[in-house]
This record gives C-alpha cells, sequence and structure tokens, in this order.
C-alpha cells in the first residue's frame, strides 16, 4: 500500500519573491498527486490565481532502506532533484546518466551536480560507474548502494559544488562572463541565471525578515544561506543588491548609503 506524502507548501507572491526561470523537473507520481490536491484546494479558496511551482527550490525528507536481514533505516534530508533520483531507484538498482535525466528532466548540470552529491565518500548512496569526480558521458553508471551505512538515524545529505561537478571543463564564453560570476569557476550562462535568481531570492527573504541591514551583514547572511548550493562571492551578491535597489525592492538608507530598507 503506497503510503500518503506530507508536503509543506510556501507561496510567495511573484510581486515580493523574485522568481526562478527554471522549468519544472518530473516529480514522483505520489508527490505529483499531492501537489494537485494542494493546487485545487489552493485555487477554490484563491480564484483568479496561478501557482508555478519552483522544483529546483524545494527539498525533501525520505525513508530509504538498506542492507539485508537486519535491514538498516535511515531518513535522508535531500534536495527535491535528490529525491526524484533517489526514488527512481525503487524499481531498478542501476541507471544512466541519460536515463536518470529522460525520467526526472532536471537540467544538466545541475543534475549531474546532485547526483555527484550522492555518490560521495561519506554519503556514497550510489556508486558511480566511473572514476574519478567528474561524470563521463551519458552512459556513465550509477547503482544503488545497499551497504551505505551511517551511525545517524536522520543524514543531511549536502550538495557539492559546482566546481566539483566538472573540474576539468572550462569554457571562453563564460569565462568572459566570470567577472559577474558567483564563483570562480566558468559556468554555462543558464546557471549564471539561475544563480542570479537564488542570490536575489535570498536577499529578499533575509531583508523580509530584518527589514533593515547594512551591507556586509547582509553579505554573509547571503552567502550563509546558500553555501550549501554554491558560494557567491561579494562582487556578486553587490550587484543582485543593487538589481533590486534599481527594482525597488530595497532602498538605502539616507543618513547612511551602507544601511539597506526593505520595501514592502
Amino acid at each position: 500500500r503506497v503510503k500518503p506524502i506530507d508536503i509543506e507548501v510556501d507561496v510567495l507572491t511573484n510581486g515580493y519573491w523574485p522568481s526562478q526561470n527554471v522549468p519544472p523537473c518530473t516529480l514522483p507520481i505520489p508527490v505529483q498527486g499531492a501537489i494537485n490536491k494542494f493546487s485545487t484546494f489552493y485555487l477554490e479558496k484563491h480564484t483568479g490565481r496561478k501557482l508555478s511551482w519552483q522544483s529546483s527550490a524545494g527539498s525533501a525528507e525520505i525513508r530509504a532502506t538498506f542492507g539485508s536481514s537486519p535491514f538498516r533505516r535511515h531518513d535522508l534530508c535531500v534536495s527535491t532533484y535528490q529525491m526524484c533520483i533517489l526514488v527512481l531507484f525503487n524499481d531498478r538498482n542501476t541507471m544512466t546518466l541519460g536515463q536518470i535525466r529522460s525520467a526526472t528532466q532536471i537540467p544538466d548540470m545541475e543534475l549531474r551536480r546532485h547526483l555527484i552529491s550522492l555518490c560521495t565518500p561519506k554519503h556514497k548512496i550510489l556508486k558511480k560507474g566511473s572514476k574519478g569526480k567528474a561524470i563521463a558521458s551519458d552512459e556513465d553508471t550509477f547503482t544503488y548502494n545497499p551497504d551505505y551505512t551511517s551511525k545517524f538515524k536522520r543524514v543531511r545529505i549536502p550538495l557539492v559544488s559546482l566546481k566539483e561537478t566538472n573540474p576539468h571543463k572550462t569554457s571562453t564564453a563564460a569565462a568572459e562572463a566570470s567577472a559577474e560570476s558567483a564563483g570562480s569557476s566558468a559556468v554555462p550562462a543558464s546557471v549564471e541565471e539561475d544563480r542570479r535568481h537564488l542570490v536575489e531570492a535570498s536577499i529578499v527573504r533575509v531583508m523580509k525578515a530584518r527589514k533593515a541591514l547594512h551591507h556586509n551583514d547582509l553579505i554573509a547572511e547571503v552567502s550563509k544561506q546558500l553555501s550549501v548550493r554554491f558560494v557567491p562571492s561579494p562582487q556578486f551578491i553587490k550587484k543582485r543588491i543593487e538589481s533590486l535597489i534599481e527594482r525597488e525592492y530595497l532602498e538605502r538608507a539616507k543618513d547612511d548609503r551602507r544601511l539597506y530598507n526593505y520595501m514592502a
């Protein structure tokens, strides 16, 4: 019998929360069913509104079983993308990168990053077929690891940095854009765009809670919030702050140019 799915939804308005232009991934059927039920309930209560699901910014907690009798059970705290990947291994033990991409529709760079995060020495939930940190090709295989164990019942699986996803790949075009890059590694333009949205959303989230904050404190708060996904440079965050000021999400204090106020 399929157990019910519990979901927690943060409903944010576009006017006060910069959205990400990332297409939603293919969610597991039980999760999608729970989302459909919430959408029906919400839209019946609020006519004329539209829900746009941001699966790239979600998280999940799933119970995984490892080994044989006696079984070991761990509650894995993962991103929504990692959840979508792991659920596929309920039906088969081994899948290729190409098969996982087709089944989940997760953007390629993010898919590689989330897969590698599930194959690290400390959290080897999956075993990667090729040697080295990088994923070799679409034919590279990933296999469920029944030998995984942890001394903790509840285990948080952190994300590796994009730099670790493909450390040998360089791009002249991306390097030219690195002046506004969140990190030192060259990344595709689509990833840069995703990072801009993530940083802006984090800035708004911090300022909405704090109302007023000095520049250095805001930089520190945003860097801390995003550290599990990537490490934005202070220059990158500053550019996003300037953009939000121009769009009237924030304003500078009249008597202190380094103090920002949230504009509700």
